[in-house]
């Protein structure tokens, strides 16, 4: 059998007898089986601002790029972001073909503002304690 799934975005009160219609029609059956359905309520978050997205990388990676050296060797806006969003991106399950869970960081694109937010001050705690990067933009709006 297939894994029942599906979201319903409240963005008006049209919605609504659409969320309760599929309760109705599938909740009896899976309980019946002996797989109850299980209800996540939340509220939806927007991902990442153009502006934290240009801090990021146009502060923060430009800044770390230019003032670290690691072992005599600089290394670029690139580098440092692949380093640092493997170290600090949350990280995230991903179902593959086949069944296998994969486990990877979150892509910073995919990010929340939160998110997003979290991951760059850890990003500009670690650089500046590790490194004594300082920031001539700041710290992130």
């Amino acid at each position: 059998m297939a894994t029942l799934y599906r979201e319903f975005v409240l963005k008006n009160r049209g919605v609504w007898p659409f969320v309760v219609a599929f309760i109705k029609a599938n909740a009896a059956t899976y309980i019946e089986r002996g797989k109850p359905l299980r209800l996540i309520v939340t509220a939806e978050e927007k991902k990442r601002t153009a502006e934290q997205n240009a801090f990021y990388f146009g502060v923060v990676l430009r800044d770390v790029a230019e003032q670290v050296w690691v072992d005599g060797q600089q290394f670029s806006q690139s580098a440092w972001h692949e380093m640092l969003a493997e170290e600090f991106a949350p990280r995230e399950e991903l179902k593959l073909p086949g069944g296998k869970i994969f486990n990877r960081r979150k892509s910073t694109s995919d990010m929340s503002v939160s998110e997003f937010s979290e991951y760059v001050t850890k990003v500009q705690a670690y650089v500046a304690n590790e490194f004594g990067v300082s920031f001539d933009g700041g710290t992130h709006p």
